[in-house]
């Protein structure tokens, strides 16, 4: 194995990717059970949001949930059809929109956040301008899922369906009342949906089905979302292993009072972000490089990790902005890839003058949750406070806590980028932010070391020796003076006034 693995290293970045760019992965297990090459497949997504309700109390975070997830579609490859906070109307055009992409597409994902009803079995997703007053109403001002569902099935395809809407359902007395015997159709959450076992196709709850999920809070993802998408780019993870790791991570992030629920007909496996194996992407290479020796398909067993190390160490190596950049094309969600960008923006961009971050990513809403997945320490939010001060957005100090100066600085800066103006970083962002300030920090930290250089330029006045310094520091003595002249006492002064009176008196006589 240490032989193969060496004559991996061996292989240059762009040689490996060249035969990367031209293989066909397997990636897709369709409806009949059996995966088919699909490199060149559409892969077709429909992502709503609903949270602005005109008639029921609106939702905090869809437009969050729903606009991360459409996001982390598109870096994945997904065709993003998706509309937020849509009325009846702008729901039903949003739908036939997607159905009429769907043609010849081998995968049709869709995500739902927002209200949701289950009346009789059937789940309704709801508009923004619904009012349900009877069960008529479910028909002509809600969008039925299993209208969605015929779309998607109408072809052999691996359908996906994900609904974040098993909230309490704000219509159910309405329409207890309306179904007067029947008040117990009326449920809470969303019913249980089965799958056609010839369709391929996966449906999953935030919860299961009857319960109701918890929503985020303080512009924060749900739950359920917040787990999503955490897995959903892990590459080369079958979509069964996300949901198992989604499931776990709600259960345990709720106490246990959340699970959320899956039911699939998918034979084999799916995968949402495909990563070829180490093993097929050398062996390609060595096919239709000149010059690359062929690896044996023991590399398989060193996993997918090992090419992607070599990338990187090639990258290191060259330190090139093609080989960075060649290493993010390959791996924009890799062990490496922030250092990478880190990379990029200190050489001046990436190569060819293509955007580091695309402007989906860019244009993902910061929040504290997308922040703190930054894991920033002291150092790096000094850094940042720095960066932000240099291009003028004054944080107010540089202490490596992000207060309301930091929060402010950093809104004032999302605003000049036309960015949405949270306050909070995503990695996108932060990447943006390091590659524009780059110029101006390296100047911030040059300034230090040329005030060093003056200082140590201008002479220093010779320190006196110890004895004279001491000199300077002690008083004067003051000098010696004549001691006052003392007068004659009361005695003396009678003694010489007894003379002179004698002296008198004989002169008379």
């Amino acid at each position: 194995m240490r032989g193969v693995i060496d004559r991996v290293r061996g292989l240059s970045v762009r040689s490996v990717l060249g035969g990367m760019a031209r293989m066909s992965v397997v990636i897709l297990a369709m409806g009949s059970g059996f995966a088919e090459a699909a490199t060149a497949d559409r892969r077709v997504a429909l992502v709503i949001g609903n949270g602005a309700y005109e008639n029921v109390p609106a939702l905090d975070n869809p437009l969050t949930d729903s606009k991360a997830v459409a996001a982390a579609l598109k870096r994945i490859g997904f065709e993003v059809v998706e509309g937020y906070d849509l009325k009846l109307d702008g729901m039903r055009s949003l739908v036939g929109q997607y159905a009429s992409k769907l043609d010849g597409a081998k995968v049709a994902f869709v995500y739902y956040a927002g209200h949701g009803v289950a009346v009789a079995g059937d789940n309704y997703l709801l508009p923004t301008d619904t009012v349900l007053k009877s069960e008529a109403d479910l028909d002509f001002k809600t969008m039925n899922v299993n209208l969605v569902l015929r779309q998607m099935q109408r072809e052999d395809r691996v359908n996906v369906v994900i609904l974040d809407a098993c909230r309490d359902n704000p219509f159910a007395k309405e329409l207890a009342r309306s179904l007067k015997t029947r008040s117990a159709s009326v449920a809470s959450g969303l019913s249980e949906i089965t799958v056609n076992s010839a369709a391929g196709t996966m449906i999953a709850f935030a919860t299961d089905p009857g319960k109701t999920a918890l929503d985020g809070s303080g512009g924060h993802n749900s739950p359920f979302t917040t787990a999503l998408l955490k897995h959903m780019e892990t590459p080369g993870v079958s979509i069964s292993t996300v949901m198992d790791r989604v499931r776990e991570d709600v259960w345990r992030s709720t106490n246990e009072r959340q699970r959320p629920w899956v039911n699939t007909s998918i034979i084999g496996e799916f995968y949402l972000n495909p990563a070829p194996s180490a093993a097929a992407a050398v062996q390609v290479a060595a096919a239709e490089t000149p010059g690359v020796p062929s690896v044996n398909p023991a590399m398989a067993a060193a996993g997918p990790q090992a090419l992607e190390i070599k990338l990187w160490e090639s990258a290191e190596k060259s330190g090139a902005k093609e080989d960075y950049q060649a290493y993010l094309d390959a791996h924009p969600n890799g062990y490496f890839a922030q250092i990478a960008r880190n990379r990029l923006a200190r050489l001046g961009g990436p190569a060819g003058g293509r955007s580091v971050q695309s402007d989906a990513e860019l244009k993902e809403p910061g929040t504290a949750q997308t922040e703190a997945g930054l894991a920033l320490s002291v150092k790096d939010r000094i850094e940042a406070q720095s960066r932000l001060r240099a291009i003028g957005f004054d944080p107010g100090g540089t202490s490596g806590t992000f207060g309301p100066g930091t929060r402010r600085a950093l809104t004032n800066w999302q605003k000049t980028k036309g960015l949405p103006d949270s306050g909070f970083l995503t990695k996108a962002q932060q990447v943006a932010l390091w590659e524009q300030s780059e110029t101006d920090y390296q100047k911030v930290l040059a300034r230090p070391q040329a005030e060093r250089a003056v200082r140590a330029a201008v002479p220093r006045p010779q320190r006196p020796a110890p004895a004279q310094a001491r000199a300077m520091r002690e008083p004067a003595p003051y000098p010696q003076q004549a001691p006052p002249q003392r007068g004659p006492s009361l005695g003396e002064m009678g003694n010489f006034l007894g003379g002179v009176g004698n002296l008198v008196g004989s002169m008379r006589r």
